[in-house]
């Protein structure tokens, strides 16, 4: 048989071994956390979670270094924004859900000064599957050119 086309179907093989593979497994990165300006008002993080092989539900969060961790979703209705609570986040096999600034976020109150002094906090995320994943979210200080890019005021919460 000449070489060629046994060269095609080796790669047209290998072409199809490539489609098969896993999917990324489930992870959480991206993280960043917003100081309030207000020490005595709640601080946000937000990060970016991304699916794995099969359908998750986000069902805490917490970290350490702060008093009170909480899921947050902000919304806009009738031109008046407003903020609750929400228990859990659904995250969809091979998706991105982003915890971000004018959407869902992770609200903290109290957070251990040395967390700020360290310029990071870290957080674990904990899913429906058993799955616990730690994520480092660094700190942006008020006033901070990437603090003051957009977000959410909780100094009245």
């Amino acid at each position: 048989m000449p070489k060629a086309p046994l060269l095609l179907a080796a790669a047209a093989m290998l072409a199809a071994l490539g489609g098969c593979s896993d999917p990324p497994p489930l992870n959480v990165d991206g993280g960043f956390l917003r100081l309030n300006p207000n020490p005595n008002a709640p601080s946000a993080a937000y990060f970016t979670i991304r699916g794995g092989a099969e359908d998750v539900v986000l069902r805490d969060v917490r970290t350490e270094e702060a008093v009170r961790v909480e899921i947050h979703e902000s919304s806009t209705k009738d031109g008046i924004a407003s903020m609750q609570r929400v228990e859990t986040i659904d995250v969809p096999a091979r998706s991105t859900v982003k915890l971000e600034p004018g959407g869902k976020h992770i609200m903290l109150w109290s957070i251990n000064p040395q967390a700020l002094d360290d310029g990071k906090m870290t957080f674990t995320f904990i899913f429906s599957n058993g799955d616990r994943i730690l994520a480092d979210a660094p700190v942006q200080q008020p006033g901070s050119a990437a603090a003051d890019a957009g977000g959410e005021d909780h100094s009245g919460h």
